[in-house]
C-alpha cells in the first residue's frame, strides 16, 4: 500500500462490540504538524501557478512532484523521522521544496543562510548536530563538498534545478494528491525547526520551535496580515529565511510566488510591472532605495496591494514619503526569532500620518500574542511607561538549544522576555525605543537610542542615523550619533571620513551643531548626542539590521 492510498475501514462489527453510543473516541491530535499543513498546501490547487523562477513556471502539482523527488532522495540516503536535516539554497523554489521535504519526512529543519561563509555553516551544522544537508546543485557544490569533509557524520544531498517540462514526473503531474506521499506523522510538540540567531559575537543562540508553534505562525499569518485576494508575491529575501516563512501562508491560499534572486530597485520595479505583483516583503533599506527612483518608475508599482515590511525600525518621515509616492499599501510586522513575525502588526489603515507618532509605532498585538510591558521586577508598567516587551502565546519558541540557563532567563513565568524596550499608548499601539542592551546610561540617566534616532531622521538633511554609547570617563557613556546625509543637501567634501564633527571644516561643524540643536529642542540635553559624525553608510548585519556593535567600535576608534 502506498502512502497515498486511503486506509480501508472495516465496516462490520461483532455482536459483542461496544455500542457506538458508548464508544470512547480515539484521541485526536491537538494541532496539525508542518508536514500535514504543507501536504494540504501542495495538493489543493493542482493547475494553479505556484512558483515563477525566471523562465520556469511550476504549477502546484509540478511542485508537489519535485518535493516528492527530494523526499525520495532523503529516504535513499537513510534519513528517518526524528533525524536532523538542513538546507542550503538561494531564492529558488527548490529551497522551499527542500524545507518541505524535510518536514514531510518528519525530520527537524535547520536552514543555513545563503550569504554566510563556510565557517558559519560549519559551526551551525555542528552545534545543531545535523545529519543530512540538502544543497542547491550548481551553486553551493564546493561549499557542500567541504562541509561533507569537515563536519562529522554529515551526508550532503544535491538538489537539482530542473525545468518541470524536462522531467517526466514533473511534466505529467496533474494532481499533487497523486504524486505526493502523505506526511510522516510526528508529535505536534516535537522539535520542528532549529535556527540560529544573527548575533555578532560568541556562540550563536539555537532557537527551537515546535510543530505547534510553526503551524500557529503559518495560520495566524493568514489571519492577521492583509493579503490580496489574488496573491502574487515577489520574493526579495532568502527563501530559507524571511520569504520562506511567508511561502506556506501564501500557498495555503492558492497564491503564487515570483523569484527575484537579487534585489535592486529597478529590478524590483520591472518584476512588479511584468508579473502584476500584488504583495511582497521589504526591509526598510529596500524601501529607501525605491524612494530614490523617479516618480515615473514608482508609478509602475500600481498593482501592489500589500507591502509587508520589518526586520528593523523604519524612518517615519520616509514612510510618510512612501505612502504619498507609492500608496496606502504598507503593513509592518514586529517579531523576533524567538516569536517570529507576529508579536504586533501595524495594519495598512493604521499608517495614518495625521496621528502623532503613529508611523513610528510597531502596531497592535496580533490575535495570537499576549503583549505586556514590564519593569526589571517583572511587574506590568502603566500605559506610556517604558519597560521590556514581553509576550506569551502559541507563537513563542520552545527553548534555546542545549542552553537551559538562557532558556530559564528568557522564558520566565510563561512569558518571553524579548530584550526590546517599548511603551504602549492608550490605544494599545506599541512603540519600540531600543534594545535593552543598547540602552545608554549617561550621567546616571537612561537614553533610548531609537527615540533619538527618530528625532534625527526628522531633520531634512538626515537620511540615516545610528545612535550608540561610547565609554566615557566623565559621563560613564557618551551619546554619539553616526549620520548618513541625504543626497541633497550634499555633505561637504571633507565630511566623508569618520572623524568628530568638531574636527571638520566649518560647513560640517555647522551642520553637526544644527542637528544637535534640532534634537535638543525636542528631546532635551541629556538625549542630545555629544558628537555627530558623518559616515558614508551604517553597517548592517546579514539580515539587514543596523550592526550597532560594529558602528560602536568604528565610532570609538575615531574618537580615541
Amino acid at each position: 500500500m502506498t502512502a497515498n492510498t486511503p486506509t480501508q475501514q472495516t465496516a462490520a462489527t461483532s455482536a459483542s462490540a461496544t455500542p457506538a453510543s458508548a464508544a470512547v473516541p480515539s484521541p485526536q491530535p491537538a494541532t496539525r504538524t508542518m508536514g500535514e499543513l504543507l501536504y494540504s498546501a501542495f495538493t489543493r490547487f493542482d493547475r494553479r501557478t505556484a512558483f515563477v523562477d525566471g523562465d520556469r513556471t511550476l504549477t502546484y502539482a509540478q511542485s508537489a512532484a519535485r518535493v516528492q523527488a527530494i523526499r525520495d532522495s532523503l529516504r535513499a540516503a537513510g534519513a528517518k523521522p526524528g533525524d536532523y536535516g538542513a538546507l542550503l539554497g538561494s531564492s529558488r523554489p527548490e529551497t522551499f521544496f527542500s524545507t518541505s521535504a524535510i518536514y514531510l519526512e518528519g525530520l527537524r529543519v535547520s536552514p543555513l543562510h545563503p550569504e554566510n561563509g563556510i565557517r558559519d555553516h560549519r559551526q551551525s551544522l555542528e552545534l545543531s548536530q545535523v545529519q543530512y544537508l540538502l544543497y542547491e546543485q550548481g551553486r553551493f557544490d564546493d561549499m557542500a563538498r567541504e562541509l561533507a569533509e569537515t563536519v562529522p557524520g554529515l551526508t550532503v544531498i544535491p538538489v537539482e534545478i530542473l525545468d518541470p517540462a524536462s522531467q517526466a514526473q514533473g511534466a505529467e503531474a496533474v494532481s499533487g494528491f497523486s504524486v505526493l506521499d502523505r506526511p510522516v506523522r510526528v508529535d505536534p510538540e516535537s522539535d520542528a525547526s532549529l535556527g540560529f540567531s544573527g548575533g555578532t559575537t560568541g556562540t550563536p543562540k539555537g532557537i527551537v520551535r515546535s510543530h505547534r508553534t510553526m503551524v500557529t505562525n503559518a495560520l495566524f499569518t493568514v489571519i492577521d496580515w492583509e493579503w490580496p485576494a489574488d496573491n502574487r508575491f515577489l520574493v526579495t529575501t532568502p527563501m530559507s529565511h524571511a520569504s520562506g516563512a511567508m511561502a506556506l501562508p501564501i500557498l495555503l491560499q492558492g497564491g503564487s510566488m515570483v523569484m527575484l534572486d537579487k534585489f535592486s530597485p529597478q529590478a524590483f520595479v520591472d518584476a512588479v510591472a511584468e508579473h502584476r505583483i500584488s504583495s511582497t516583503f521589504l526591509v526598510p533599506t529596500m524601501i529607501y532605495r525605491l524612494l530614490d527612483l523617479p516618480q515615473e518608475q514608482l508609478d509602475r508599482l500600481s498593482s501592489l496591494e500589500t507591502v509587508v515590511y520589518g526586520a528593523s525600525l523604519m524612518d517615519p518621515s520616509r514612510m510618510q514619503e512612501a505612502l504619498t509616492r507609492i500608496g496606502q499599501v504598507f503593513l509592518q510586522l514586529y517579531g523576533q526569532s524567538e516569536a517570529p513575525n507576529l508579536i504586533t502588526v501595524l495594519r495598512k489603515e493604521d499608517h495614518d500620518p495625521t496621528v502623532p507618532g503613529r508611523l513610528a509605532s510597531a502596531g497592535r498585538a496580533t490575535s495570537c500574542a499576549d503583549l505586556t510591558i514590564r519593569d526589571d521586577e517583572d511587574r506590568e508598567v502603566a500605559i506610556g511607561e517604558v519597560g521590556e516587551v514581553c509576550v506569551s502565546g502559541p507563537i513563542v519558541m520552545t527553548r534555546y538549544w542545549q542552553n537551559p540557563e538562557l532558556t530559564a532567563e528568557t522564558l520566565r513565568d510563561g512569558r518571553l522576555h524579548t530584550g526590546d524596550l517599548g511603551r504602549l499608548d492608550e490605544h494599545g499601539f506599541l512603540s519600540i525605543v531600543g534594545r535593552k542592551k543598547d540602552m545608554i546610561i549617561t550621567g546616571g540617566l537612561n537614553v533610548y537610542p531609537a527615540e533619538v534616532e527618530a528625532r534625527m531622521l526628522e531633520h531634512p538633511a538626515v537620511a540615516q542615523a545610528c545612535v550608540v554609547g561610547i565609554p566615557d570617563a566623565d559621563w560613564g557613556e557618551r551619546v554619539v550619533a553616526a549620520v548618513v546625509l541625504r543626497d541633497e543637501p550634499a555633505a561637504p567634501d571633507d565630511t566623508a571620513a569618520e572623524v568628530p564633527a568638531g574636527d571638520r571644516g566649518s560647513a560640517a561643524a555647522d551642520l553637526g551643531e544644527e542637528i544637535r540643536a534640532f534634537v535638543r529642542e525636542e528631546k532635551g540635553s541629556v538625549q542630545t548626542p555629544k558628537d555627530v559624525m558623518f559616515v558614508e553608510s551604517v553597517p548592517v548585519t546579514k539580515i539587514g539590521k543596523p550592526d550597532k556593535k560594529a558602528m560602536q567600535e568604528q565610532l570609538a576608534a575615531s574618537l580615541a
